[in-house]
């Protein structure tokens, strides 16, 4: 019986004692772990981070590139009955200290390629003590005694954009996740022969899928490179060299590989599932990958973080390219319920309703980790059950629902936008422009187009000094995250537009860029 996650690398620990785990590539060379070795490293450093002080259900965030080491670490933390905080180690300081206070964090794990950064970042806090991973000898010091972690208890925190400036913890269970991978891992056939790619950051919700469905199936992980981001040819030689079956990836990735010219039909034959999620998968993109691969099933999912990773899916036809000017985002999972709720406050599965997207079931998250004031605001009541408690999770996005019953996505409700994969809220990089000593007001925008080239976040600034583009792109950066960046700036001598009731008319400001 499945528990915890931990379970999974159990199990196939058991079934596949001498199979590769996982794999990956470090400083250059490729560096791998079997189902055997995984468990008993995991058990054993479980055990050492019981002995320096971790105690259940407190929160352990690692620090470190996306290698096998990061893998060991999320094992280990999750049998000492602790959850895993996955950090970037490319954030900024300010954003990295906010999560660690968030986190009340008394740990923290590094390896030796992360380890000095670390040292410069949380030295200062004297209650956060610095555990490398890579000093840690695997020996039978440690016995591996007992979890005590039942499914109801929390496997991971994952930070998402906050609209104060400040990230948001989303809390998953080990309920959700093994909920979200028992359809997974039907749904896509998954067995212990597949090779199942990670192409998401590990502080991203996508990678879940990856790590999970693999463990569960006594499958090989294969950790994509974070430099093959912005070398897709090599990522594209990546996923044929490493007979990748199962490939899960923001729809920008497939745009951006087949710009290469490089993706032709007899390439990728090992490969069975092309999943996308994350962001808008455009209807050419969609089309170009069917037209080229007909062997591969190609399924558009979608999920905010808060209900674990995913709770749509719909696989691609070729009607949905030749007669559709989007794709559906599809229909729920198991154990998953969708509802509309409608303009007038109707809560609906009607064909034809358009509003916003609530979601229940078993995959919903806690909430937000020591953020009650939002997680009230997220988590609400289900209005079509007022009897008895019954939380539903509302999104933010506008949906309608299609002739067959298909949901699909019309946008944000707010200034919450998707770019690059990353759900990014335009009131975080606000709040951050504010805080310069420089800046009088900020409104960002987002320019949106089915190319994702065209695609920006877009802002303008009124400022107390002259000030260019490059000084405060590089004040930004020392505060936000690559991804949230503006591409573009407008410096506003004047008042900014405003709607009647004294908003910022964001759709004029939004003209100032078209």
């Amino acid at each position: 019986m499945i528990v915890t996650v931990c379970d999974y690398l159990e199990r196939s620990a058991k079934k596949f004692p001498e199979k590769v785990a996982v794999q990956g590539l470090r400083l250059g060379h490729i560096e791998a772990i079997t189902y055997a070795e995984l468990n008993t490293f995991s058990d054993r450093f479980s055990e050492f981070l019981r002995a320096q002080g971790a105690t259940r259900g407190e929160f352990i965030p690692f620090f470190m590139f996306k290698e096998v080491d990061s893998i060991k670490s999320i094992f280990s933390i999750l049998k000492a009955d602790c959850a895993y905080v996955p950090l970037d180690c490319k954030s900024p300081e300010g954003r990295l200290l906010s999560i660690i206070q968030s986190c009340k964090a008394k740990f923290i794990i590094v390896n030796e390629r992360s380890a000095s950064l670390a040292e410069r970042i949380f030295s200062a806090i004297p209650t956060l003590k610095i555990i490398n991973i890579s000093e840690f000898v695997s020996d039978t010091t440690f016995v591996f005694s007992a979890s005590l972690n039942i499914s109801v208890d929390l496997a991971y925190v994952l930070f998402t954009s906050g609209s104060t400036g400040t990230p948001k913890g989303v809390m998953i269970s080990h309920q959700a996740i093994i909920d979200y991978i028992g359809w997974c891992t039907e749904t896509y056939n998954i067995t212990a022969i597949d090779h199942v790619s990670n192409h998401a950051p590990l502080y991203f919700d996508n990678s879940t899928f990856d790590i999970y469905t693999s463990m569960a199936a006594g499958a090989t992980l294969h950790l994509v490179p974070e430099e093959f981001n912005v070398m897709l040819p090599r990522l594209i030689d990546w996923i044929e060299d490493n007979r990748i079956s199962i490939f899960f990836c923001v729809p920008s990735i497939l745009t951006l590989m087949l710009q290469t010219g490089r993706l032709r039909t007899e390439r990728f034959v090992e490969l069975k599932h092309l999943i996308c999620a994350g962001e808008v998968l455009p209807t050419t993109t969609a089309k170009k990958i069917l037209d080229l691969f007909p062997h591969l099933q190609l399924t558009n999912m979608y999920g905010p973080t808060e209900i674990t990773v995913d709770c749509t899916y719909h696989v691609i036809r070729e009607a949905d390219v030749t007669s559709s000017t989007s794709i559906p985002i599809g229909k729920p999972r198991r154990n998953m319920q969708l509802m509309v709720l409608t303009d007038d406050g109707a809560v609906t599965n009607e064909r034809g309703a358009i509003g916003e997207l609530m979601v229940r079931g078993s995959s919903v998250s806690y909430g937000y980790l020591d953020n009650y004031a939002k997680t009230q605001e997220a988590f609400v009541q289900n209005p079509a059950h007022s009897l008895y408690p019954d939380m539903v999770y509302k999104t933010g996005d506008r949906v309608t629902i299609g002739e067959e019953g298909l949901y699909y996505y019309c946008g944000r409700l707010d200034n919450q936008i998707k770019h690059l994969g990353y759900r990014i809220e335009l009131g975080e990089i606000e709040a951050n422009a504010l805080l310069l000593d420089t800046v009088l007001e900020a409104v960002a925008v987002y320019r949106s187009s089915t190319s994702m080239f065209e695609s920006a976040i877009c802002m303008a600034v009124k400022t107390t000094v002259p000030t260019d583009v490059r000084t405060l792109r590089a004040a930004l950066t020392s505060v936000l995250p690559p991804y949230m960046i503006p591409g573009h700036f407008v410096f506003l001598d004047s008042d900014f537009p405003r709607t009647p009731n004294g908003k910022y008319d964001r759709a004029s400001i939004l003209g100032l860029f078209v």
